[in-house]
C-alpha cells in the first residue's frame, strides 16, 4: 500500500510538473484570465528571460472559430513592431493540443486598473498615453489592421529601457484585416456585434464589418481619453443595450464641463467621437499631432 500511494503520488507530481512546462516554458502564476484565454508569468528555460505565455481556455478549446482567432491574433501581432505594441515571441501548439502565445512580459498595471486606483488623469499624463497608443494603431492600420477593442484594459503601463510610462496596446484578438485572404478574411457574421460596448464605435453597435475600418478605432480611442480625463466611460451607467444606442444617437456629455480640460482637448477627442467616420480624423497620427498640439496651446 506504501508503495502503491508513493506510486500515485509520484505520478501526479509528474503531471503537474508537465502541466507547468510548455515546450521551452516554465509556466509560473497566471496573471489573469479573458475571454479568449489565460496568461501566464513563464520563463523560457535557456534564455531565462522572463516572458507571458496566453493560451485558450478549456471553454473555448473546441470551438474552431476561437482557435483561428487565437491564431489570428499572434499572426496579426508578431507583423507589429512599433515600441507601443506588445511583442510576440512565439506561437504554437503542444502535444497534448493546448494552443499558446508568447509575449512579453510588461510588468505594470492597465489603464483601468490605475483609473480604478487613482482616478482621472492630468490632461498632460493623458495627452502621453493617448499620443503612444496613436503611434501603435497607425502602425497597424498602415498595414490594413483594425484593432476594433480599444479599452483601457487593453492599454498597459509599464516601464522600458529604463523610460517610465510606456504604454502598450494589448489583445488583437479581434484584429480585423483589410486585406481580404482565405475567404473574405474575417471571422464573423453579419449583423453581429463586436467589440466593448463602452467603448464601441456607431458603426460598430450598427452590426456588421462592411464599415468598420481604422476610423472606428479613433472613436474607441477618444471614449479611451474621454475615460482617461473623467474616470467614466462616454455613457457609462447604462445597460449594454443602453450603450449601444447612446454611441449610435446621443452626444456624450461635454468634457471641458465635468472635468478640468483644456477646451482644445475636448475638441480633439470631440472630433474623434464624431457619430460619423468621415467627420473624425483621417488617421491616428493626425490624431497625435492634434493631441500633442492640443496641450501647447493650454
Amino acid at each position: 500500500m506504501v508503495w502503491f500511494g508513493s506510486f500515485r503520488y509520484e505520478t501526479v507530481a509528474r503531471r503537474e510538473a508537465a502541466a507547468r512546462e510548455l515546450g521551452q516554458y516554465v509556466l509560473g502564476e497566471r496573471l489573469g484570465a479573458g475571454g479568449m484565454g489565460e496568461v501566464y508569468h513563464a520563463e523560457h528555460r535557456m534564455l531565462r528571460r522572463p516572458v507571458a505565455v496566453k493560451l485558450i481556455t478549456p471553454a473555448q478549446a473546441g470551438s474552431p472559430d476561437a482557435i483561428a482567432r487565437f491564431e489570428r491574433e499572434a499572426q496579426a501581432t508578431a507583423g507589429l513592431t512599433h515600441p507601443n505594441t506588445v511583442q510576440i515571441f512565439d506561437y504554437g501548439r503542444s502535444d497534448d493540443g493546448t494552443f499558446y502565445c508568447v509575449m512579453e512580459y510588461l510588468p505594470g498595471d492597465t489603464l483601468e486598473a490605475i483609473g480604478h486606483r487613482d482616478g482621472p488623469m492630468s490632461a498632460e499624463r493623458a495627452v502621453h498615453v493617448l499620443t503612444q497608443v496613436c503611434g501603435a494603431l497607425a502602425e497597424a492600420h498602415t498595414k490594413g489592421l483594425v484593432h476594433r477593442d480599444i479599452k483601457p484594459s487593453n492599454v498597459m503601463m509599464t516601464e522600458r529601457g529604463g523610460m517610465k510610462d510606456v504604454a502598450k496596446l494589448l489583445d488583437f484578438g479581434l484584429v480585423v484585416s483589410g486585406v481580404p485572404a482565405h475567404g473574405d478574411g474575417r471571422l464573423t457574421e453579419v449583423g453581429m456585434f463586436v467589440g466593448t460596448p463602452e467603448f464601441m464605435s456607431p458603426e460598430q453597435c450598427a452590426g456588421g464589418e462592411i464599415n468598420v475600418g481604422p476610423a472606428s478605432d479613433l472613436y474607441s480611442l477618444g471614449a479611451l481619453g474621454y475615460y482617461l480625463l473623467t474616470g467614466r466611460s462616454p455613457f457609462a451607467g447604462r445597460s449594454a443595450t443602453q450603450m449601444l444606442a447612446a454611441h449610435l444617437y446621443e452626444t456624450p456629455k461635454s468634457l471641458v464641463e465635468q472635468a478640468d480640460v483644456p477646451p482644445a482637448l475636448a475638441a480633439v477627442l470631440e472630433t474623434c467621437l464624431a457619430k460619423s467616420p468621415d467627420d473624425r480624423f483621417t488617421e491616428a497620427s493626425a490624431v497625435a499631432v492634434a493631441l500633442e498640439a492640443s496641450i501647447r496651446a493650454a
